[in-house]
């Protein structure tokens, strides 16, 4: 019997983070010094979900935070894996990752206007080594014959960066064309058009390095991806989608205002207080202080601020928020 763990997908940062990242790593590490040639793909906004699919048969569905067992469902996805179960035990391991998209699930972008649910799949992870496949025309092989799987494409977008030798000059000008690119997907969504002819707004995009399996590990990998949103899905207040630095903030409460949008105070109803419960208030902001703390590192250091300074403003704003909801 297979012994059942959560599989997270990990948590993909911005633009400005991932070159962070790469200034910090020791210079003489050539693991870190190579161009990496990146492609994109429509970043859609529905649900993270997954299907974990074993060599004993078992068949486990997933959201972002937990597994699917036991009757827990996410929008209709465990139900959904159960009745394709068929499907799932011919891919044995491995974990299928996607979006569950479609009505009901989001609001307010074109993918929620489809007629029934889909899983959108980006990714397949190989239980075994961990390692990544995202290459569409191999997921597509890999899901073909599944009902209501989806296989998000590669947009025309692409680009290469050296993260530890390119200029800022460099960097601004792919920062430039990025921005660009997701003000178009903001204003209609391309793959929602392409696939279902529905026009309406989009999230952003994510951003997959393109190098050889054998050339990277998972932990290289992961931290190569980055992702960037339109204005709408910015869980920040940012001048752009993608930027060479962090955003500033010039008080406490200016850098409150800033992290704490109505973007973030969503998902954090969704991810932790559903229904707008007042018993679920001190779930939600727990929920709210842990992503800004996680989310915001950089922003906090170039403003100059401790998380002393703003923890107790974000508290008030995120209570504030959901017992007005409530």
């Amino acid at each position: 019997m297979t012994e059942l763990k959560h599989i997270a997908w990990p948590s993909i940062e911005g633009f400005h983070n991932i070159r962070k990242y790469f200034k910090q790593c020791p210079v003489e590490s050539a693991k870190f010094d190579f161009p990496v040639p990146y492609s994109a793909k429509v970043k859609l906004h529905g649900t993270n979900a997954a299907v974990q699919c074993h060599d004993d048969g078992t068949v486990v569905a997933q959201s972002r935070e937990t597994l699917l067992v036991d009757g827990a469902d996410n929008a209709g996805f465990a139900k959904w894996v159960e009745s394709t179960k068929e499907y799932w035990q011919r891919r044995a391991g491995s974990c299928f990752f996607g979006e569950w998209v479609g009505p009901g699930i989001q609001s307010g972008v074109a993918v929620n206007q489809l007629k029934r649910k889909v899983f959108a799949v980006f990714a397949m992870v190989d239980l075994e080594t961990n390692q990544y496949t995202v290459e569409p025309t191999t997921l597509q092989l890999l899901c073909q014959d599944i009902p209501d799987v989806c296989v998000l494409p590669w947009t025309d977008f692409h680009f290469t960066i050296n993260w530890k030798t390119d200029s800022d000059s460099f960097l601004e000008k792919i920062t430039d064309s990025i921005n660009k690119k997701v003000e178009e997907i903001e204003a209609c969504d391309p793959w929602v058009k392409e696939v279902f002819g529905i026009e309406g707004v989009g999230e952003g995009l994510v951003f997959y390095p393109q190098v050889e399996r054998h050339n990277y590990d998972p932990e290289v990998y992961q931290n190569l991806m980055f992702k960037a949103k339109g204005e709408k899905h910015r869980v920040v207040k940012a001048k752009a989608a993608a930027t060479v630095n962090p955003e500033t903030a010039a008080s406490a409460d200016a850098f409150v205002d800033m992290v704490v949008t109505e973007a973030r105070l969503l998902q954090g109803v969704e991810k932790a207080a559903p229904g707008f419960d007042k018993k679920l208030t001190g779930a939600f902001v727990a929920w709210v202080l842990a992503d800004v703390q996680k989310e915001t590192e950089s922003e906090l250091q170039a403003s100059g601020l401790s998380w002393k300074d703003v923890q107790k403003p974000i508290t008030d704003k995120a209570r504030k928020w959901y017992l007005a909801k409530s």
